[in-house]
């Protein structure tokens, strides 16, 4: 061996503990860490985002291209929505209405009505009818005596007789028909009643009764506006009377607008010839007094009618129990309602699961040349789910478009108030779009379930 390539033992291990000196304090540098700026997305986010928007794309595409078959499919959608927000819009109108009419009354008000207690099984629960219009006492139980007698019990304050009829109204070549309520001189106080112009008929007036009227401004609008004349002092044919428009009415809801108001014994005289009443409305001093007087009215009546065996020949209502019916009424119209709803909308997710089972047969090989390219099983599905979403959500859309407008077009035309509900809109909508979502998930899961291989050998 070369003397010169030879290492010598003692040289051979000062080399290896040089080498390994070397080795231990030597670093081995890292690559570089890759720091993510705080507001740049993770890629993966970001493709998931890309993947959503294309097949959202690729859904409106597909749903267009078969643009009849789509709207037929949403046929049922929309019209179930339709339906419900046509009903909710005519319900919260009359509902409006109805809270406007009675807030006038004030919360210590009690009206007797005659004839039986309506739902005899639920009496004092909240039972209740809307007086609208009389008969002009014919059947009815009460007479103006009983009035008078109520207004001696302890408590009330004031007691108002009332006689209602239906009766055409004349001045010169302008006519209509309208009620006509006969009511006392404190008619205006217990409903607050604001006069636009002129006065109330007074005490006077009541016991002479005197041919004077105050109208409604609906019944002004039919009556005088086309003809440009102030209605005050002015001469109209009521029936076959002659009487005086001594005011009107401020605006205050559709049964008030359309109304004509006489003292009672005007009509009782004039238009009426009766002795019996239609209704009879009690102002209480105070509302915590209310159910001690209904009690007394209930005795004192039953006392008068000479009733002994509990079937009264009248009712008596309270605010609180007006209120309660409301809201039975609403709860029993709410449920009307979801079930329109759900029926309506269960057909038109049938509708939708059905074109998308036959959508899933007509692009088979497409699905199977996605797959073949990449496309995972979520993202077939995703892209069948947005399609049935969309055509469900478009048609409850739709659906409330129209809804509103022959919802409007029923209110405007009953002249009641036409309230925007936008809860119900938003839950419409929402229900719709969950159909979609509900009754598309099983084609778009059998549409990402197939074989790329079957797939793509499907002409």
């Amino acid at each position: 061996m070369d003397s010169s390539c030879a290492m010598s033992p003692l040289r051979l291990k000062k080399y290896s503990k040089e080498r390994k000196t070397l080795m231990g304090t030597s670093s081995i540098a890292t690559p570089p860490r890759v720091v993510t700026s705080v507001h740049e997305k993770p890629r993966h986010e970001v493709q998931r985002g890309l993947l959503l928007k294309a097949n959202f794309k690729a859904a409106l595409k597909a749903l267009m291209a078969n643009g009849t078959r789509s709207f037929l499919t949403m046929l049922g959608v929309i019209i179930g929505v339709a339906a419900v927000i046509t009903t909710v819009t005519q319900t919260e109108g009359t509902s409006q209405s109805i809270n406007q009419r009675f807030a006038s009354l004030g919360s210590n008000v009690l009206t007797v009505e005659p004839g039986p207690p309506p739902n005899l099984g639920n009496q004092g629960k909240g039972a209740f009818i809307f007086h609208t219009a009389g008969a002009g006492g014919k059947g009815s139980t009460l007479t103006p005596g009983d009035a008078q007698a109520l207004a001696s019990l302890p408590h009330v304050v004031q007691v108002g007789p009332m006689l209602s009829t239906s009766e055409q109204a004349i001045y010169q070549n302008q006519n209509g028909t309208f009620q006509v309520n006969g009511v006392s001189t404190s008619y205006q106080t217990i409903h607050s009643l604001t006069l636009a112009e002129g006065a109330w008929f007074s005490e006077e007036d009541e016991a002479r009764a005197a041919p004077d009227v105050v109208i409604g401004t609906d019944v002004a609008q039919n009556l005088f506006q086309p003809l440009h004349v102030d209605p005050i002092g002015r001469t109209i044919r009521i029936g076959s009377a002659l009487f005086r428009v001594v005011g009107v009415l401020a605006a205050t809801d559709f049964m008030t607008d359309g109304s004509i108001y006489a003292s009672f014994r005007t009509v009782q005289v004039r238009l009426i010839n009766t002795n019996k009443l239609d209704q009879i409305e009690v102002l209480v001093d105070d509302a915590s007094n209310l159910a001690l007087v209904q009690q007394e009215i209930k005795s004192l009546l039953e006392q008068r009618h000479r009733i002994t065996d509990g079937k009264d020949d009248f009712w008596t209502q309270s605010p609180g129990q007006i209120i309660a019916s409301q809201q039975a009424s609403a709860s029993s119209l709410a449920t009307l309602l979801i079930g329109i709803a759900a029926v309506s909308l269960t057909v038109g997710g049938i509708g939708i699961m059905n074109i998308m089972l036959v959508a899933v047969s007509e692009r088979t090989r497409e699905i199977g040349v996605r797959m073949a390219m990449g496309a995972r099983k979520s993202d077939i599905r995703n892209q069948f789910l947005i399609e049935a979403m969309v055509l469900s959500a478009l048609g409850g859309a739709i659906g409330v478009f129209f809804g509103l407008f022959i919802g409007y077009q029923i209110v405007t035309s009953a002249q009641l108030p036409f309230i925007l509900d936008p809860g119900a809109i938003l839950l419409a909508v929402g229900v719709a779009g969950l159909t979609g979502v509900a009754f598309g998930l099983y084609p778009a899961v059998r549409a990402s379930e197939l074989d790329p291989i079957v797939a793509l050998r499907t002409a």
